[in-house]
């Protein structure tokens, strides 16, 4: 008689988290995502049209993910606006944005979607890592609101968070990471009033994230490293290649290596932006890397990396 759906699910669920306890190291993965923008952010659309236009790059998400899955992948990393894309105003980036709850509700939306307000995006989301036994890192928007006894409260009475998501392999939110440094041009999203140290423990260490400038900053990259001791980072990002960025690759290659960490980047791809570089970077140096600013495609990279670098033997 064949296991039932539930059954089997949690069998392949048992035996990857054994190989990852089994190992000192994991497989991770990024996509380097050319995203498919919407055609006119200067005035608001409908939810139903703002997620036609967040489903079709889930649908390439979705196939980087099945693809890394398939090559044994425990953890992929997305890009910073790799969902819905940039250039919005604070009112025409609302249809997009989904109530993020704290992981502490010990929620999986695939398979209680309607337990919070409608999440289409975190169902979808959570049904990839899910479906494909992975962990599974996006950048989405969040929202919450407020009201006129918070004397940072807006006009409009929320806050917009540019957020970064985490769902383990059977689907369930364990990481919400709200942007602290926010770039000069993000001004529909809010800053949190302290800057968040995130970070969660898998079979395969233990795993930091923030999200693109904020790699330049004390709070919170180097908290996460130096103080609460994480073994990997997880870096959605936007990078553009020039000042006071720099060059992608190089850049976060000399990060991990100075910080003595893995570092998971994954980038947006748009070459008019000059928007191209992601990898995976450790205290060694860069094991897989990818810049291409002469076309417009996406990039999956796949590679074996150290679980817990400082206690490798050719640690530097």
């Amino acid at each position: 008689m064949l296991p039932s759906q539930p059954l089997l699910h949690t069998v392949v669920l048992a035996l990857t988290v054994l190989q990852a306890l089994a190992s000192d190291t994991f497989i991770a993965a990024v996509y380097e995502h050319a995203v498919i923008q919407p055609k006119d952010t200067y005035k608001p659309v409908s939810p139903d049209n703002a997620l036609a236009l967040m489903n079709k790059n889930m649908d390439v998400l979705e196939k980087a993910i099945k693809e890394a899955a398939q090559q044994g992948a425990h953890i992929i990393v997305t890009p910073e606006d790799g969902i819905y894309g940039w250039r919005f105003t604070r009112e025409t980036i609302y249809p997009y944005l989904e109530d993020i709850p704290d992981p502490a509700v010990n929620w999986i939306p695939c398979t209680d979607p309607t337990r919070f307000a409608p999440a289409p995006v975190q169902e979808r989301l959570s049904c990839m890592a899910r479906d494909n036994s992975i962990y599974v890192v996006a950048n989405i928007g969040d929202k919450k609101p407020c009201n006129s006894s918070d004397p940072g409260c807006t006009s409009d009475g929320r806050y917009q968070y540019n957020t970064d998501v985490v769902f383990d392999p059977e689907g369930k939110l364990v990481a919400r990471y709200h942007k602290y440094h926010l770039f000069r041009g993000e001004t529909q999203f809010n800053y949190p009033k302290e800057p968040e140290a995130v970070t969660f423990e898998t079979p395969f260490g233990k795993f930091g994230i923030f999200t693109c400038f904020d790699i330049l900053f004390r709070e919170p990259a180097v908290v996460l490293v130096s103080e609460l001791q994480v073994d990997t980072v997880l870096f959605p990002t936007a990078w553009m290649n020039v000042l006071p960025f720099l060059t992608a690759v190089e850049f976060h290659s000399a990060w991990a290596m100075g910080m003595g960490v893995n570092l998971l980047s994954a980038n947006t791809h748009h070459t008019s932006l000059a928007m191209t570089g992601s990898g995976l970077f450790t205290p060694e140096g860069p094991v897989a890397y990818h810049y291409d600013s002469g076309t417009e495609e996406g990039c999956l990279l796949v590679a074996e990396l150290s679980a817990r670098p400082r206690l490798s033997p050719t640690y530097p």
